[in-house]
């Protein structure tokens, strides 16, 4: 395949919200990368192909939210992930090098390189795009430009957080190389610290070119979930509708704080959590808050306080292969002891109840097991229930500005956990006891288990803090033994 039509493919077979949802272009897949970029609609064509692409089974489809990523996190029973030949059995006990697992972190690797690629091609032919050929004119040549630059920035991010150590544990040595040229076959590997640097320069740059269309004329598309993601009755060229779904100022700015806490620069992480967290309409009105809990049994991924998130119309299949009930498929669930161990810690919190709640009790005789209803087929969900991919929601925002306040004061950061232990039914003060920055660590963990259930969140708040899932855990994955990138 030459590189070139590397997104076209992509465009036509993976599954996304379909190219036509933003324009309708036919044929798309009888024109190569060369005539891609001659007009702004082949731009659109491009940019949605790498939405797509990371909406994928390998990507944010499965493998970095319900999948691999919340198997490494301990989230699931061991012994309802299948046999010694599962996947998800090996990875729960982080044997990275098996037979079962060596294909799947390739694929990982493979597929978020290629994503960067088309990224790169995109970035490469836009830099010196003549505005005229775009629809929107300079103003829509700056956000395609700007979104594509942050997806570059977010697709590193995965691969430093799944392939290097963690910045507590950080040794100095190079791990992963950036990609931000294309053509390129190979660029030098580099440590962590230096990867979190171009990561963040990206980001930066992004949303200095989004920021002219989110604040101005585009804010309105982000102010409530019939906008942010369903579309909404503001534009009648879908291009610019569901910014929900896309790299917009304000998911810029939410995965800024997520890589400034990863990073270590907690101020910084504060202060752009606290920009999402205080982003107003013209009314004044914070655009984004937290789901109402009595809608769970209903809104299961609590849509309405998501700040990004992609979209797979073939979701709830992935998740029903781990969700099949039987023994060649294995489960995806939680043993029902530890459930109730967990359910315990308050009986109102309405993320981890069954009965108006986000989980589904399954009996078998006397065998019992608990299960995310986030990703399940069911008759009450609505289309767009079953397709979004949680990514980034509001309350890490707070777990973040928790993570600063804490380190001078845990008190005060204890009150950010509060509020979103609240929002989701608990009772008022359950976070009390916290005194230290250590047990305010530890108390987010906990909260984050059931908050990020389905969104492969744990995993990395248990990285980022250097605190062990398990004993056995490996927080860095062996680099593939073929270390292609296209």
């Amino acid at each position: 395949m030459k590189i070139k039509n590397i997104i076209l493919v992509l465009c036509t077979s993976l599954t996304f919200c379909s190219c036509s949802d933003w324009l309708d272009v036919s044929p798309s897949n009888q024109v190569d990368g060369e005539d891609l970029f001659n007009s702004g609609s082949g731009y659109r064509i491009a940019l949605n192909g790498i939405y797509k692409q990371m909406s994928s089974q390998y990507l944010w489809g499965e493998e970095l939210t319900w999948g691999m990523a919340d198997v490494l996190g301990q989230n699931y029973t061991k012994s309802n992930l299948g046999s010694t030949d599962s996947k998800y059995w090996q990875a729960c006990q982080y044997k990275y090098t098996d037979k079962t697992l060596e294909p799947v972190i390739q694929s990982i690797w493979s597929t978020a390189y290629n994503a960067i690629a088309n990224c790169n091609e995109l970035i490469k032919n836009i830099e010196n795009a003549d505005p005229s050929i775009f629809q929107g004119k300079t103003l829509e040549q700056d956000l395609i430009y700007g979104e594509t630059l942050a997806l570059r920035a977010m697709l590193h991010f995965e691969v430093l957080r799944l392939f290097a150590p963690s910045v507590t544990a950080d040794d100095g040595k190079k791990y992963i190389p950036y990609y931000a040229t294309f053509p390129s076959i190979s660029e030098p590997y580099l440590t962590v610290k230096e990867i979190l640097a171009k990561i963040e320069k990206d980001l930066e740059e992004a949303r200095n070119l989004v920021q002219t269309y989110d604040n101005q004329e585009g804010y309105k598309l982000l102010m409530t979930k019939s906008y942010r993601f369903e579309g909404g009755d503001l534009v009648t060229d879908m291009f610019y509708a569901s910014r929900g779904f896309r790299m917009s100022y304000i998911a810029i700015t939410a995965l800024q704080a997520r890589v400034f806490s990863y990073a270590g620069e907690s101020k910084k992480a504060y202060d752009a959590a606290s920009e999402v967290i205080n982003y107003t309409d013209d009314n004044g009105d914070k655009m984004f808050t937290f789901t109402a809990n009595a809608s769970f049994n209903t809104n299961p991924k609590m849509k309405d306080d998501l700040i990004f998130a992609l979209s797979n119309s073939k979701e709830v299949e992935l998740f029903k292969a781990w969700d099949n009930r039987d023994e060649d498929g294995g489960m995806v669930s939680i043993d029902y002891d530890d459930y109730m161990e967990i359910l315990d810690e308050n009986a109102n919190d309405r993320r981890w109840n069954a009965i108006g709640g986000m989980m589904d009790i399954h009996s078998d005789y006397d065998w019992y097991c608990v299960i995310s209803k986030k990703y399940m087929d069911d008759a009450s969900y609505t289309d767009l229930d079953k397709r979004i991919i949680p990514v980034i929601r509001l309350s890490e925002m707070y777990y973040i500005r928790g993570e600063y306040l804490a380190e001078t004061d845990p008190v005060a950061g204890t009150s950010e956990l509060e509020t979103v232990a609240q929002a989701r039914g608990c009772t008022a003060g359950i976070f009390s006891y916290i005194s230290t920055l250590e047990e305010y660590k530890k108390a987010v963990l906990k909260d984050a288990r059931k908050e990020f259930l389905g969104e492969g969140q744990l995993y990395y708040f248990y990285k980022k803090y250097n605190i062990l899932p398990n004993s056995k855990v490996n927080f860095i994955f062996p680099l593939p033994d073929n270390e292609m990138v296209y």
